[in-house]
């Protein structure tokens, strides 16, 4: 239904009433709203379908008004602003031939509803109307009248002229009632002043919000390798986050994977370039940054994993959670320090250690006008560079066994890496719960490394580690005799930290058992293991990031003490000779103690750089 025009025009043709407001847009006839239009329909219906629109203005068919009328609003016409055009009715030439006859019995019945002007300009716009029929032409009797009565009108609104619609001009602002009004759009933006007049905000076109990328892990976290790209790795921290939080890479996959299986529907238009969305990946979908569209191809990133892959855009998904979409990306780009390319044979070996091996974080280097970091790490467990192990795998077959090189490299002080002091301004504690214990076999003959023997005759104690760990734990204590003496701030660690502690000019992996007035007198040193007896004022550090969380030694009681005398000759004075000896022990453990008991069974001299 049209809107209401501010002109009385004529009687309604169902009630007679004058002023009625509204006009059949296919006849002409009025009527004063939808109800009269309905029950008129028996009569009219022989003439047209009805449609109601807004009347036509005074200006554009003043013979069907009155002269009182014109005279009455004549001032009102004056003072108008443009009036809405309302197009001229169409129609087909059967419905209007009928309305001649009804016009003649309008003005019969009821009075003077319109004057002879009015009804020549009538049948000479059907004549017209009639001229303008193209052939084939449906009449409105075929279509059904009651749909066309609920078929809402499609006309302009009123706040968008006719003339304007269409084109390429800007909507005309929301009217705005107060200055106040006014004052707070132009403040929010909603509105600007162009040469004295409001005009409203266009909308930029839409562009993708780009992905911010997360911290980088600080040397001394565990990370894993995600992809192996082109001299570089995408690597994630793999370790727990703040205060025991689930590890950030996970659960960004777990909820990618959990909201990926609720989204149904496939993408129905192609993607804008660096649009964020779901893509398939091995049977699952992703978070995927779209970075080209062409032919029905889209070439997307996976922001979470480093790789790339082309694929249908018909088969892309939208992302409905926001937050998931505009996640911070945990995975980083790198280059490892004195690597510049990869070999087939280095791709080989880091495609076998993608997502299953993890590594330290021993240095990261910001380089300059990139975010990609130039870092170095050493495998948990194995203990080697990755860097040292990348560039022996470069070599020909036929040099060095590779595990000799790296154990000989190990063992050079020239060929550590370079360390650096731990900033205060970004250190986060290391708590004694983050560190990794070791483990000595309960079996015969195995093969241990004497590693401190201060009460091995009078206590009958002895701290041992495993063979395999020698290497390792030699390296471990290097470091931190390097960390101790290039860090010049002192440190006042809290309980349930570790930290580094100067014992007897020997810097120690220790955590403080014991305080006084806020700071630790007493610590127990992880790598002996022993209890320092109170201890005022010692000097103490932070723990290194880069320095490994693995425990290596571990206290046991020997059963057979006068066998391992032998070791030194008979005397107990040279206790301090038993650290690097080499020795083979049955291992067991009685059943009211979690210690381990040693039977010696042999020993060989060694060197162990020991503490």
């Amino acid at each position: 239904m049209a809107s209401k025009q501010m002109f009385a025009l004529a009687g309604c043709g169902a009630c007679n009433v004058e002023d009625a407001n509204f006009q059949c847009f296919t006849c002409g006839t009025y009527y004063c709203g939808v109800s009269c239009q309905m029950s008129h329909w028996p009569l009219h219906k022989d003439l047209c379908i009805p449609r109601l629109v807004m009347a036509t203005p005074l200006r554009e068919n003043s013979s069907l008004l009155t002269q009182n009328a014109l005279s009455t609003n004549a001032k009102t016409l004056s003072a108008a602003p443009n009036l809405v055009k309302i197009p001229k009715p169409v129609t087909n030439g059967v419905a209007m031939t009928k309305m001649l006859p009804d016009l003649q019995t309008r003005k019969d019945n009821n009075g003077p509803v319109t004057n002879g002007v009015a009804a020549k300009k009538t049948a000479l716009d059907v004549e017209t109307v009639k001229d303008n029929i193209p052939a084939g032409a449906v009449s409105n009797r075929e279509k059904p009248a009651i749909n066309a009565i609920k078929a809402p009108l499609q006309a302009p609104k009123p706040s968008q002229p006719a003339e304007a619609v269409g084109n390429n001009e800007n909507p005309a602002p929301k009217p705005l009632k107060t200055p106040l009004q006014v004052l707070n759009a132009l403040q929010s933006g909603e509105i600007s002043v162009v040469k004295g007049k409001i005009v409203p905000k266009i909308e930029p076109p839409r562009t993708p919000k780009p992905l911010q990328r997360g911290p980088f892990p600080a040397p001394g976290r565990h990370v894993k390798i995600s992809y192996v790209g082109k001299d570089m790795l995408y690597i994630y921290d793999s370790g727990l986050g703040p205060n025991g939080e689930p590890n950030s890479f996970e659960m960004l996959i777990s909820r990618s994977l959990d909201c990926a299986m609720h989204v149904t529907d496939c993408l129905s238009a192609p993607p804008v370039i660096e649009e964020i969305v779901f893509a398939p990946f091995e049977d699952d979908y992703y978070r995927s940054v779209v970075k080209s569209v062409q032919n029905g191809i889209a070439e997307v990133f996976f922001p979470d994993f480093g790789n790339s892959m082309k694929i249908e855009w018909k088969k892309l998904k939208e992302i409905p959670d926001e937050k998931l979409k505009y996640a911070v990306v945990v995975t980083h780009p790198v280059w490892i320090d004195n690597v510049k390319s990869f070999t087939p044979r280095v791709n080989e070996y880091l495609e076998t250690i993608v997502d299953l091996h993890e590594f330290v974080l021993t240095t990261v280097i910001d380089m300059p006008s990139t975010h990609i970091r130039m870092v170095d790490m050493r495998h948990s467990i194995q203990q080697y560079v990755l860097s040292e192990k990348l560039l022996a795998l470069q070599q020909p077959e036929s040099s060095l066994n590779l595990k000799t090189k790296l154990v000989a490299q190990l063992r050079q002080p020239n060929s550590a890496l370079k360390l650096v002091a731990t900033n205060p301004n970004t250190y986060k504690p290391v708590y004694y719960s983050e560190m990794i214990d070791t483990n000595i076999s309960v079996s015969k003959g195995v093969e241990l490394v004497v590693s401190y023997a201060l009460h091995a005759f009078n206590e009958n104690k002895i701290s041992v580690i495993n063979k395999s760990n020698q290497v390792a734990y030699e390296k471990t204590t290097k470091d931190c005799q390097t960390y101790g003496q290039i860090d010049p701030n002192p440190y006042n660690p809290q309980k349930q930290e570790v930290c580094l502690v100067k014992v007897k000019d020997i810097w120690h992996r220790a955590a403080p058992v014991n305080f006084k007035y806020g700071k630790p007198v007493q610590f127990y040193l992880l790598d002996l293991p022993a209890f320092t007896d109170e201890i005022k004022d010692a000097p103490v550090r932070r723990y290194p990031p880069g320095l490994t969380r693995h425990l290596f030694a571990v206290e046991s009681i020997v059963e057979n003490p006068g066998f391992l005398l032998q070791a030194i000759h008979g005397d107990e004075n040279k206790v301090e000779q038993l650290p690097g000896v080499t020795i083979r022990a049955n291992v067991y453990q009685k059943n009211d103690d979690d210690i381990i008991h040693l039977n010696v069974v042999s020993y060989e001299k060694g060197s162990l750089y020991a503490l």
